[in-house]
């Protein structure tokens, strides 16, 4: 009961009533139980009335409402009146005044009640009505209940519905099996006396109460009596519950409200059995050909089993990868050969979850799918040698649902039938699984285009998994004694030989005395922290190792660099990279402390001394990129005069900024196959939160591009395609009105 219920029924108070010549008054008591906030349930002792009343609230005719009556002749005599009644009467004109009287009229007879001190709960109503009404019990339940159900049915009504019939049904049998789906309905089984074969409207009466329907069907039991009879149905209620919450099952029967009640020694089955156990008695089973139908789907649900291959028809199914990305969906490959076009819908399921792969799925040619099943059976007519199309990728969303549950592929086909695919993802990381589904298809192919387009971009646009953390740290040297800002090196998979940077880093006395730290994935770290122990044994550095869990690449390893210190500001440097000459750390320090708290970088070029990267700056409308990097390709010398200049963002894989900043805006933005876009990311996020980027000419490192020496040529030309696709769908906008105002003032 809530609070606003408890103020619709008072303690009352006495109130005298208006006389009238040609009215008979009579005084009484009522007992109130609020079952929401606008509708109240009253029970007293009267005359026998019409089904249907009008009632003033507080004896006021402006609240006037019509009231439902259910009434009872009294197991025994009352001077108060021959008939007990419940009245079942909305409370919304009251708007929040407190319930004091109500008065009931019938043709000239107006009978006013006040209400007992306390309201009753719905359990303590029914157990009134039961010794008020004796052997006519089940009518006045029955009636009061029809009136409840026959409105809106909230949450509270439900409840107080499905009180009352558990005081008024009447047994009528037992629920003996219990199976949940993935299809959100529950297969029942067991026997009963007044279930019909028919669809039929019920009540869940267990943890959390439901309304329901079932579509039953009957089967001979000789172990019962004669008036009962095996059933089995599918419940469908109004919200997903579980099997193993249903406690009874409440119908009306012929004779009046019943109740099954699930067995203790019920069986519980999963998912997977439940189509076993339907299959099973489904021959012996009596209903409308609707139910049967019904029936005989559930029974061709999935059941852990490949059912593809043993198709009487020519239709054949093939996976070739389904790799699982954490926070963003599926990626899977494979191949369908149907040249007859028996399939109509091809859909990824888990749970109750699911999406139809082959509404935006990309068709890919397999002409090896082709000669492997051409005149084989059943595809003995021949497969047409100019089609190959068989193929498909398709990326989709994680699916919710119960997460221990597995996915499958369901073919829905022309006959209605259904046939499965079960799946085993492969957890990988957004980055491999594109790298992997790039390299398994020709460069030249026509789809791969659409590929790109249509799955891989939308599977990295939609990676939303943690940022990496800390998995260990550990100290070498005093690295605590040191003192200034920390020095970030981030390695990745292309750096295995850290000696060269830590010298040059030993022999400068302003990097020296540093606290640097190397930051790396996990197996990075375990491959290189015996050399790293000795070079900072030999050369007296103070080094702090941190592996990171979660780590894709050489950002992801420097954002957890940073979160394992504690300094105002870090200055990051990619483990590629090398110090042009000595006085670089300083230099950048002491632009940086002339300017607050800002972004800034200094120059990066080839070893050939010509510029990689000079600053980024907003490009012109006639450029095919948002951002630009102006200089790249100048002899280094070209820039050796310029003064410290503001830029669009500074690069990150040398920079020095403020610690908080970076976890301000969450860090680097997760979802970018290489570091270009994923630097621009971030880049643009800090200068939203209003952090400013430089770039610093005088300040020089040398080093090579990102490019894994792994991948072929087109590999990273469509890592580069796919990053610029990625980022532009995020800041195109963004950077559309600054390109314009770039424009307007070159004009």
């Amino acid at each position: 009961m809530t609070r606003d219920d408890k103020k619709l029924l008072p303690v009352p108070k006495t109130a005298k009533a208006p006389e009238r010549n040609s009215i008979v008054m009579e005084g009484e008591m009522v007992v109130g139980c609020p079952v929401e906030d606008t509708l109240v349930l009253i029970m007293g002792i009267g005359c026998h009335t019409p089904e249907q009343l009008t009632v003033f609230l507080n004896g006021d005719p402006a609240m006037s409402v019509k009231a439902t009556f259910i009434n009872w002749p009294l197991k025994a005599p009352s001077p108060a009146g021959t008939h007990g009644f419940v009245a079942i009467v909305p409370t919304n004109v009251l708007r929040r005044v407190q319930l004091k009287t109500i008065m009931f009229q019938h043709k000239a007879k107006v009978s006013r009640y006040s209400f007992a001190a306390r309201a009753a709960a719905i359990g303590d109503l029914a157990a009134m009505i039961a010794d008020l009404a004796g052997a006519h019990l089940p009518g006045a339940i029955d009636g009061l209940v029809e009136g409840l159900i026959s409105g809106p049915i909230s949450r509270k009504k439900l409840s107080a519905i499905t009180i009352l019939l558990q005081a008024g049904a009447r047994s009528d049998g037992v629920i003996e099996l219990i199976g949940g789906s993935d299809e959100g309905e529950i297969f029942v089984q067991g026997w009963a006396q007044d279930l019909t074969p028919s669809v039929t409207r019920l009540l869940i009466s267990g943890r959390t109460p439901s309304l329901a329907e079932c579509a039953i069907g009957v089967f001979a039991r000789p172990d019962v009596s004669e008036q009962a009879s095996g059933f089995a149905g599918l419940l469908l209620a109004n919200e997903p519950i579980s099997p193993n919450d249903i406690e009874r099952l409440l119908f009306r029967g012929r004779r009046g409200w019943r109740f099954i009640e699930v067995y203790d020694r019920r069986l519980l089955a999963g998912s997977r059995e439940t189509p076993n156990h339907v299959r099973a008695i489904l021959p012996n089973m009596r209903s409308s050909t609707e139910i049967l139908l019904r029936l005989r789907s559930a029974a061709n649900r999935f059941d852990g089993t490949e059912t593809i291959s043993s198709l009487p028809f020519p239709v054949r199914m093939g996976i070739d990868n389904v790799f699982r990305v954490e926070g963003s969906g599926l990626l899977v490959s494979g191949w369908l050969l149907d040249p007859d076009n028996h399939v109509q819908s091809v859909k990824l399921r888990r749970h109750r979850g699911e999406i139809q792969l082959d509404g935006n799925w990309t068709r890919v040619d397999r002409a090896d799918v082709t000669r492997e099943f051409d005149n084989q059976p059943p595809f003995n007519a021949g497969l047409d040698p100019n089609r190959h199309a068989h193929g498909f990728v398709a990326f989709a969303p994680e699916l919710a649902g119960d997460s221990t549950a597995p996915f499958y592929i369901e073919l829905e086909l022309s006959d209605s039938r259904r046939a499965f695919m079960p799946l085993t993802p492969t957890r990988i990381t957004s980055r491999d699984a594109v790298v992997r589904q790039i390299r398994a298809i020709d460069p030249n192919a026509w789809a791969l285009r659409h590929i790109v387009d249509q799955q891989l971009v939308p599977l990295l646009r939609g990676v939303s998994r943690p940022a990496p953390e800390v998995f260990g740290v550990v100290d070498l040297g005093a690295f605590e004694n040191a003192a200034g800002p920390a020095l970030i090196i981030g390695v990745d998979e292309r750096v295995e030989e850290i000696g060269p940077l830590l010298a040059l880093l030993a022999l400068d006395p302003e990097t020296r005395e540093a606290p640097i730290v190397v930051a790396a994935a996990t197996d990075i770290i375990d491959r290189i922290g015996v050399q790293l122990r000795r070079l900072a044994d030999f050369y007296g550095l103070r080094v702090r190792l941190v592996s990171a869990s979660g780590s894709e690449d050489l950002y992801d390893a420097m954002e957890v660099g940073a979160r394992a210190v504690s300094t105002e500001s870090v200055v990051f440097l990619a483990a590629s990279l090398l110090p042009r000459s000595t006085g670089w750390f300083q230099k950048l320090l002491s632009a940086y402390d002339a300017r607050g708290e800002c972004v800034l970088s200094p120059t990066l070029a080839y070893e050939d001394d010509s510029i990689r990267w000079a600053g980024t700056w907003v490009a012109g409308a006639q450029s095919d990129r948002a951002l630009i990097s102006r200089y790249a390709g100048y002899p280094i010398d070209a820039v050796a005069g310029m003064k410290t200049t503001e830029v669009a963002t500074a690069t990150f894989e040398c920079c020095v900024l403020p610690r908080n900043a970076l976890f301000s805006v969450n860090g680097f933005t997760r979802g970018y196959l290489g570091t270009h876009e994923k630097g621009l990311d971030l880049g643009l996020k800090l200068k939203q939160a209003g952090l400013k980027s430089y770039w610093l000419p005088s300040a020089q490192m040398l080093g090579s591009d990102d490019i894994s020496v792994s991948d072929k040529a087109s590999t990273i030309a469509l890592i580069e395609r796919i990053d610029r696709q990625v980022f532009d769908g995020r800041w195109a906008n963004n950077l559309s009105n600054k390109r314009s105002v770039s424009a307007e003032e070159t004009a």
